[in-house]
C-alpha cells in the first residue's frame, strides 16, 4: 500500500441492528477520504423484512459464525483494514483483530471479552423480558421500546430513540447468551489473550452508557499490553454511532487517526 493511500474501513454492527444502523460512522469516513464498508452480519435486518425461514436460520447462529463472516470480508480487502465495531460488532472486531493483520482497531461502547465481568443490573434491565424466554439459546430475543429508552438509548431525543426502534431487528438467543454469561468465564470463544492486540487502538465509550457501561470500557482498556487509549464522552449513553453525540465521537475518531502514528509494516494486529 502507497505512503499516501489510506486503509480501508470496515464497520461491523451491534445486536439487533444491520450495515444501514452505522451509516453516520460510515458517511463520516468517506467524507474524510477513506473507502469505507459496512458488513450485515447473518440473518440481520428489521423485523418486518424477516420471514419465518430467516428467523430460523437467526436463532441457530453462533458468535463465531458473525466472526467468520467478518473474517471473510476481511480477507477480500487489498490491505489490512482499519475495523470499527459498535457494541457487539466491538468483540466481534477484537476477536477478529486477534486473528488477522489489522490497520487499526476503533471500538464503539464495545462489548467485552470473555474473563470481564460485564453483568450489571443496568444491563439485565436493558434485556428486560427477553431473559424470560426459555430456552433462550434457542430462541430470538428483540428490543422493546421501552429496552432502546433505558439502555441503548437513554441520553437520545425520542426523535432517535424512534428510529433505532424502527429499524432495530432481532437477534440470536444463543449469541445473546454469549454476549451476557460468556463474560464471567474466560473458557468461551470471546476469550482474547491480552498480548494478541498489537496495533493502535481506540477506545470511545459514554459516561451514560447502561447495557455496556463505562466501567467495561475502562476494564477493556487495561486488558490489552498494546495500551489502547480510552476517550469517554460525558453524558452520552450506548448510541455513539449516531445521533446527539455523534459529532464528539467523531471528533475524537479523527483526532486520533491524525495523530496516533501509523503503525510500522511489523506492527499490524495479528
Amino acid at each position: 500500500m502507497k505512503a499516501d493511500t489510506k486503509p480501508p474501513v470496515l464497520l461491523i454492527h451491534g445486536m439487533w441492528s444491520d450495515a444501514n444502523t452505522l451509516h453516520e460512522v460510515t458517511s463520516a469516513f468517506e467524507e474524510s477520504g477513506y473507502t469505507a464498508q459496512a458488513v450485515t452480519l447473518p440473518y440481520h435486518c428489521p423485523r418486518a423484512r424477516h420471514t419465518a425461514t430467516s428467523r430460523n436460520a437467526l436463532a441457530a447462529t453462533r458468535l463465531q459464525d458473525y466472526v467468520a463472516c467478518v473474517l471473510e470480508q476481511v480477507q477480500q480487502l487489498d490491505a489490512p483494514p482499519i475495523l470499527v465495531g459498535h457494541s457487539m460488532g466491538g468483540l466481534i472486531a477484537q476477536l477478529v483483530a486477534a486473528r488477522v493483520p489489522c490497520e487499526r482497531l476503533i471500538l464503539l461502547s464495545s462489548a467485552a471479552p470473555a474473563g470481564i465481568n460485564s453483568i450489571r443490573w443496568s444491563v439485565l434491565k436493558t434485556l428486560g423480558r427477553n431473559l424470560f424466554h426459555f430456552p433462550l439459546w434457542k430462541r430470538l430475543t428483540a428490543l422493546s421500546k421501552a429496552n432502546i429508552r433505558y439502555g441503548i438509548a437513554n441520553a437520545q431525543p425520542p426523535s432517535i430513540q424512534e428510529e433505532i426502534e424502527a429499524t432495530s431487528g432481532y437477534e440470536s438467543g444463543f449469541v445473546t447468551v454469549q454476549m451476557t454469561l460468556g463474560s464471567l468465564t474466560r473458557r468461551v470463544f470471546s476469550r482474547i489473550e491480552p498480548e494478541k492486540l498489537a496495533c493502535p487502538t481506540l477506545i470511545i465509550g459514554g459516561t451514560e452508557d447502561r447495557i455496556t457501561p463505562i466501567k467495561v470500557q475502562r476494564r477493556i482498556a487495561k486488558h490489552y499490553r498494546n495500551q489502547p487509549e480510552l476517550i469517554e464522552i460525558p453524558g452520552c449513553c450506548h448510541w455513539t454511532i449516531g445521533g446527539a453525540f455523534f459529532p464528539e465521537v467523531r471528533k475524537a475518531m479523527f483526532y486520533w487517526l491524525a495523530t496516533k502514528p501509523a503503525p510500522s509494516p511489523h506492527g499490524h494486529c495479528r
